[in-house]
This record gives structure tokens, sequence and C-alpha cells, in this order.
């Protein structure tokens, strides 16, 4: 007899309904009785059923083949195991089952077998999974072993048989997931039997990122799948495509290049919403993220110099590292929503002694945990002994701090902030940080708006070597503050601030006409501040600055005055809908006496609308299918158009897309992507005007 049909035969229905559904195993269990063998042998076992044939090997029912196009285990795989169960003989099913092992059977699964099975990045985020999930349940069977992992986010059932490698593990997530997933659920069951943690060795990604040479085969391999992202993303999503990328990114060799691995898993993430049709599904955004994993990938494989790579490859790191003490001061907090589901408060603190800036984030993936509310965790939840609340306005020492490469503190319980005291901000004290151009803090207060333009066109400045910065705090010092006007062109309310010089720029505030969202509580509180007559002007406003659709944005968060007032967080919480009606009505009003007008920049509005003319394009091209009618029509125009606009690199780019063959016609598309994108962000300023 085979040695491959107990393996199959062995697997109980637990891990049946783990892999597929009850109703596909109830089907599978009907169609079982018509199917047909066609091999049995040592290394493959061939069944038929209808008009589909389904290849079994020693890699586990996860990996077994079938010609149907279903996209998750089918009825037929499932079919095919319940017959060879049958051709074991029932006698010996009914026969009596040692009881496993289990602390035995899950000392198999040791760190150098599942880093083995899904390399550093798979198991960093089983860890992660494992840290966020509540206590686990584990319920052992005589032939399988069912883990639940629950988090706030979603629910994860792992089964693990008595019997076979990492691959023989059963659930029912998606393929790109199961890595990370059957990851967490082998170190939740060893953690319920005793067995000794398993983290990741940093000493070891230290010497992994020394001695880091780029594999020639794995860019290739990378490039590949994200060209046929573009060529095939756009018009015939395929779940094939997704799982090449994520499996490309976990690769044991990918873990040197962790930029390259997440943009290839965010780029599977953006395929997976196409195809399933979510309305999250950007695909604007998609081709950003295909374009620069590809420009990425380009660049890597004809770069020799060692310290570039390595820039261009990204820091092997943990997710955080420790800092040491630092002193810092706190300029407040904003609650975030995000499109997905998202919601939380970010603290955002300066390092006096450096200006670097960091951040401390309290958040959850859904806004279905109602236990998780940001306001009330801002006011009540500790962080380093503290509340957020308390942080965001004082001055302490962070002592055993930890952070990541992008500024985010850890909230780990080891740290704890020391000396804390109220910081009191006065206007001399925050115009020297501006006035003495340096101390560190020169990059974070600002009386002069050009200089405050200049700073962040080159903060916020592309480049390959690096990925581009999230929002940045900014402390500005006006002479003049005007009343909140709306602005018809943004459909946004807009705040102007006059420097000492004479110059204006504007801050910007969203708003919806039910009054409702963050937008509407920071229009009220903004109101409540300084729509009266009565209160003092501020001295100073802390605004979060950030790239957005090619220009420069500036959002306030906190007012420093007499008092600091979170917009976010008001001592006094107003009624927003009444008082964004009341606003709204009142700011149709003409505002020219208060402060000019932003003047109509006609060179950048148009040079935004042929960029995004020219991104259009890419995408409608990419749903055609690269058909060659379409490459004339839709590129051919645009070079032209690129040429007349002055914008010759951007023509000569889509001049050789229109006039490349098919073998080289996706990689010419997203170099124009590519070059479009840049452009973008390079005309992105802040708009100063007189």
């Amino acid at each position: 007899m085979s040695a491959l049909i107990p393996l199959y035969a062995e697997i109980d229905d637990a891990t049946l309904v783990a892999t597929a559904s009850k109703g596909i195993v109830r089907r599978a269990r009907a169609d079982a009785v018509n199917v047909q063998f066609e091999k049995i042998g040592a290394d493959e076992i061939v069944g038929r059923i209808d008009d589909a044939t389904v290849r079994l090997d020693d890699k586990g029912l996860g990996k077994a083949r079938c010609t149907c196009p279903a996209a998750t285990v089918c009825r037929h795989k499932i079919a095919v195991v319940l017959a060879l169960r049958t051709r074991a003989g029932e006698s010996q099913a009914a026969a009596p089952v040692v009881e496993t092992d289990w602390p035995a059977r899950l000392a198999t699964f040791d760190r150098k077998t599942l880093q083995s099975a899904v390399g550093k990045t798979g198991l960093r985020e089983a860890i992660r999974l494992l840290a966020l999930a509540e206590p686990a349940t584990i319920e052992p069977d005589r032939a399988s072993l069912r883990v639940v992992l629950r988090s706030n986010a979603e629910e994860i059932e792992v089964v693990i048989p008595s019997q076979g490698g990492f691959g023989s593990l059963a659930s029912a997530l998606p393929e790109r997931r199961q890595p990370a997933g059957h990851a967490a659920a082998v170190l939740a069951a060893r953690q319920h039997f005793g067995h000794e943690a398993i983290e990741l060795d940093d000493a070891e990604t230290i010497v992994d990122q020394r001695s880091f040479v780029p594999d020639a085969a794995l860019l290739a391999a990378m490039r590949d799948a994200v060209c046929r992202a573009y060529a095939q993303g756009f018009a015939v999503p395929s779940r094939a495509l997704e799982v090449r990328l994520t499996l490309l990114a976990v690769s044991g060799r990918a873990e040197a290049m962790p930029r390259l691995s997440a943009s290839l898993r965010r780029i599977a993430e953006g395929l997976d919403q196409r195809r399933s049709r979510n309305v999250n599904h950007d695909p604007v955004e998609l081709l950003r993220e295909i374009a620069s994993a590809h420009a990425l990938l380009y660049a890597m494989s004809q770069t020799a110099d060692e310290a570039r790579l390595r820039r261009l490859a990204g820091m092997v790191r943990a997710e955080y590292e420790p800092v040491g003490d630092v002193d810092l001061i706190g300029l407040g907090a904003t609650l975030f929503e995000t499109i997905t589901g998202a919601v939380g408060v970010t603290g955002h603190f300066v390092e006096p002694a450096t200006g670097q800036r960091f951040t401390a984030t309290l958040a959850r993936a859904t806004t279905h945990d109602t236990r998780f509310d940001p306001r009330a965790a801002y006011r009540t939840q500790p962080i380093w002994s503290h509340t957020l609340a308390r942080l965001s306005s004082a001055t302490f020492r962070l002592s055993g701090a930890q952070a990541s490469s992008s500024g985010r503190l850890s909230l780990s319980q080891a740290t704890r902030a020391e000396t804390v005291q109220p910081f009191r901000p006065n206007r001399d004290a925050i115009a020297a940080w501006a006035q003495d151009h340096t101390t560190p803090l020169a990059g974070l207060a600002y009386m002069s708006w050009p200089m405050l333009a200049d700073h962040l066109a080159r903060q916020f400045a592309p480049s390959l070597d690096a990925p581009l910065l999230a929002a940045q705090p900014v402390v500005l010092l006006p002479s003049r503050v005007s009343p909140v006007a709306f602005d018809d062109l943004t459909q946004r309310l807009r705040w102007p601030l006059m420097d000492a010089g004479g110059s204006w720029i504007s801050l910007t505030l969203d708003h919806d006409d039910e009054g409702r969202g963050l937008g509407a509580s920071r229009i009220a509180a903004l109101e409540a501040t300084i729509g009266d007559g009565g209160n003092k002007r501020p001295f100073a406003i802390v605004a979060l600055a950030r790239p957005e659709a090619g220009k420069m944005t500036l959002e306030p968060m906190a007012l420093w005055g007499d008092q600091q007032i979170s917009l976010d967080f008001p001592e006094r919480t107003p009624v927003t809908t009444d008082v964004v009606s009341r606003v709204m009505a009142g700011l149709r009003r003409k505002v020219a006496q208060f402060a000019p007008p932003p003047p109509a920049d006609v060179t950048v509005r148009q040079t935004t609308q042929l960029l995004q003319t020219g991104v259009d394009a890419l995408i409608r091209f990419a749903e055609a299918g690269l058909h060659a009618s379409a490459q004339q029509k839709l590129l051919a125009p645009l070079a032209q158009t690129y040429q007349l606009a002055s914008l010759t690199p951007l023509a000569r780019l889509f001049l050789r897309a229109a006039a490349s063959r098919e073998g080289d016609i996706t990689p010419a598309a997203l170099a124009s992507a590519q070059g479009l994108f840049t452009l973008q962000n390079l005309t992105g300023r802040l708009q100063v005007w007189t």
C-alpha cells in the first residue's frame, strides 16, 4: 500500500472543515463514492471526479492540485481524501487510535523549522499576531489539535494534525496569510503545552544585514511578478498572482530587502481588493505601488555601490530598537480614522537635543470593537505609567525607550516616563526656536512662511533611496491670524495666517454638510477658541504637514496661547452640528478684508491636471490588457502633449512606451508611471502668497 494513503486517510473531519467549510465537506462526502483513482503511487496519488483531476503528494492537502478553477480547497480534493479514507478500510479507521503526545509533536516545530517554513518576516508577523490575540483556545483530540486565536480584528482557527510537517496544517485563511497565521497557531500551542517561547535573534539580523548581497535570481522573479501585476492585475486580477507576490515577499531571501518585501505585500493586497471589488480599492495607489516597486527593483539590479544597495533594500532591524533615555516635549495629540475602519489617537513628541520627532499611538484596526474609544483611551489608558493626555502636553524623560526607524515609540511596560512636568510654552521661548538656526529645534518652529515652504519641500522631496515621510508636526508663529474662510475651489475650510514679512499661508480643515466626523469637531473647537472676540488669539499653532494629491497641506492640531488647546480634545465639547452649521452659514461672506485669498496658480493647476491625465491613461491602458490599439490611442498623444508643455523627460518616457514592442511595453509604461508620481511629489510645494 502506498505510504501516501495513511497520510491522507488519517485527516479527520475537524481538519477538513477548518480547511474548507462544513458545507463543502458535506457535499464532498456525497461525491466520494464517485471518485476514480487513476494512480496510487509512492510519490503521487491521482484521483478523478466529474471533470476534475486531483493530484496529491507528500506535501499535504494544502499543496494538493486540482484542475477545477476554485481558488480555495475545493470539494474535489476533499472527496478524494474521503475516498482514500474508505480505501484504507473501515476496520482500520475503527481501530483504537493511539493518543497523540502533543508536547512531543509540537517540540518538532522549533525556531529553525518555523523560520525555514515561513521566513523571518513570516515568523515576525506570527509573533505579532500572537501578541495581539487574547488567550488562545486549545482543543486537543486524538488526531488533531484545534487552535483558535481571537483578536479585536478577527478570529483565526487552525488545525494541527497529529502527523506531517508544517505544510500539513489546515485553516480557511487566504493562502497569502497562511504562513504567518499557521505559525502563530503553532506558537500558541507550544506556549499552552509549556514549551519555551520562540523569539527572533536581533543579533543574527544585524549580521545578515552586514553580509547583504542582492540575490539576482530573486530580483528577477520579483520584477517579473511586479510587471505581471501591471500587465494583468488591472484587466484580469488573479489570485494566483497575489499568492505569488506574497510568497516572494515572505521568502527567506527577501528578509534582507524589507522595503521590497513590504511593497510586494501591499501590491498583493491591492490586487485582492480589486479582484473582490472592495469599495476601498484605489487604482491610482495600486499603480503608484507597482511603479515604485519596479523602480526599486531596477535600481537594485543596476547598483554596485554597497551603501546605496543597503539604502534601497531598507534597514533590516527589529520593529523597535533601544534608543536609550530621551528627553521629550509633548506637541499635542490627534485622533484619526481610516477608510478601512481603523481608529486611534497619536501623540506627537520632539527631542529638543536632536530635533527628532517621535509618535506614540493607541489604536484598533476596526470600529467594530466597541470596547475601545480613542477619546477615552487618550484620557484614561496608561502608557509608560501615565496617560497620553498628560504626556502630550508635558516635558519628561523616557527611560528605556524603544523606537522604530520611523520614530514610532514602543508602548512596552519596561519603558517609564519620569520627571513629568507640564509644558507651558511662551512666545519668547518658541520664537527663540525659530530665530536661532543653529539649534536642533530650528527645523520645528517657523516665523517665515517662505522658509517653511523650503523646509517642507526638502523634507518631503521624493527619493528612491528612502521611503516618503509621513505627516510631520511644525510650530507656526504668525504675526496675524485671520478668521476661518470657506474655499469654494477645494470645498474645505481654510485658516489664513500671515508672517512678519507679509506672506500668507492657509491651514485647512475638512468638513461635511452634516457637521459630523473629526473635521466637524475640530471646526467647532476652533470656533469656540478664536471665534469669540473676548478670547486672545494664540501666539503659536501646532500643525501637521503632509503631501496630498500633488499639494502640501497644513492641518491645525493644537493652539498655544494663555493655555494649550487641542482641537481634538478641547476641555469643553461643543455641540458640533449646530456650531458647524452656523460657521458654514457665516463663512460665505467675503473675507478679503481680513486676508487676501490665495491666487489661482494656473501653472501648478495645469501641471497637476496634465500629470493626472497621464496616470489615468496608464490605468486605462492596463485595463485594456496593454492592447496595441490602446497603446497608440492613449500613450502616443501624451508624449506630444508633454513635449508641448516643456515636460521633456516625461515626453521621452511616454514616447518610449508608445513605441515599445510587446516584450518591453510593461517596463516602459511603469517607468512612465514612476516619472509621473515623482513629478507630482516635486510640484507639491506649500502655497505661499503676499
